[in-house]
């Protein structure tokens, strides 16, 4: 299991770098008109009767009622629209599958960076520095050398084969009505806000999508923790998820130096390859926001022990934003997408 972890830590995508201050800037030009100065008249005394005159004269016209002048319309103000507010979510992605040999498999490590993007009507996917290549399972043993180190691996227990290498990135633009608690899930609502901050109610109108399925409500409560909601929401989610069926409290977790989390997990059904498993969730204690969510095994498998971790889903920004997307250059919005999963 070290060796795995030092292979994480090796395959780690690194957080890209990226302006989170995208701020618009107006730049407005005061022009500055240079003041009149009344002339300097010489020889006032000779003009001294014809300035008494002239007093007379202007006294009469300023006390005549002068014609209004037309008003003059005032130039439009161009309206600025609202800017969207969005919700971006970044994470970064591992996962495991069980490759090579049945009798001696190996693992291929999925690893990506995952970016989200949702406002009122539309939801951005974003997926890149995503790669698949060969690691170890929990007894450590170098498979993929020594079956030569082959470019592909074939599915253990499945059909497909594994190519190892550079994923492309996808950019994935729909629109939506509603909020979409996941790029793959098929539940929407009208408004987050309207969710119950009651555990019990909110156990109530979720399990109206899912037919009350345990699993499932755990599921979706941990997409909505991860959405834009209110913190009494997301207080109310995560003490839901310990209420459920064969939900245990994972209790205080450091995942940073001085840093602490509470974390929960709920039982997950068996997976392609793997059986005895729970999802895990643990939140900052300081912020209430998720730190991670992570799959891990409950009972030894391929050299895993009870709590090694099979995937994990690490959130490195959870914010609301009023600027606009960044994505990445010269990728096609909805094009190909690229998978490392091949026929054989």
């Amino acid at each position: 299991m070290e060796d795995l972890m030092k292979a994480l830590a090796r395959a780690k995508p690194p957080v890209p770098e990226a302006d989170r201050e995208r701020m618009e800037r107006d730049l407005a030009q005061i022009l500055a008109l240079p003041r009149e100065r009344a002339p300097r008249w010489r020889g006032l005394r000779k003009l001294a009767p014809l300035l008494v005159m002239g007093a007379v004269i202007v006294l009469v016209v300023v006390l005549l009622p002068s014609p209004p002048e037309p008003a003059r319309p005032e130039p439009a103000q161009p309206v600025q629209p609202a800017k969207p507010r969005w919700w971006h979510l970044m994470s970064a992605n591992w996962s495991l599958m069980v490759v090579g040999d049945p009798a001696r498999p190996y693992a291929a490590l999925f690893t990506s960076t995952n970016e989200r993007w949702v406002s009122a009507d539309t939801q951005i996917t974003v997926v890149q520095q995503a790669h698949a290549g060969p690691s170890v399972l929990g007894d450590g043993y170098d498979g993929w050398t020594a079956a030569g180190k082959p470019a592909t691996a074939p599915q253990v227990g499945g059909s497909r084969s594994v190519r190892f290498g550079p994923v492309q990135p996808m950019l994935q633009k729909t629109a939506v009505s509603g909020f979409q608690m996941s790029a793959h899930a098929d539940v929407r609502f009208e408004s987050l806000d309207s969710l119950p901050a009651d555990p019990v109610k909110l156990k109530s109108a979720l399990g109206k999508f899912v037919r009350n399925d345990t699993y499932r409500i755990a599921m979706l409560a941990m997409e909505m923790m991860v959405s834009n909601i209110r913190p009494d929401q997301r207080s109310a989610a995560f003490e839901m998820i310990a209420s459920l069926d064969g939900a245990r409290r994972l209790g205080e977790v450091e995942f940073e130096q001085d840093r602490w989390g509470v974390g929960v997990a709920i039982p997950a059904p068996p997976s392609f390859q793997f059986t005895g498993l729970e999802v895990q969730l643990l939140i900052n204690k300081s912020t209430g926001l998720p730190v991670y969510k992570r799959e891990v095994v409950t009972t030894p498998q391929y050299g895993f022990s009870p709590g090694d971790p099979i995937s994990v889903e690490q959130y490195m920004l959870l914010e609301e934003v009023r600027f606009e997307p960044i994505l990445p250059k010269d990728v096609p919005v909805n094009g190909p997408m690229d998978s490392p999963i091949i026929e054989r």
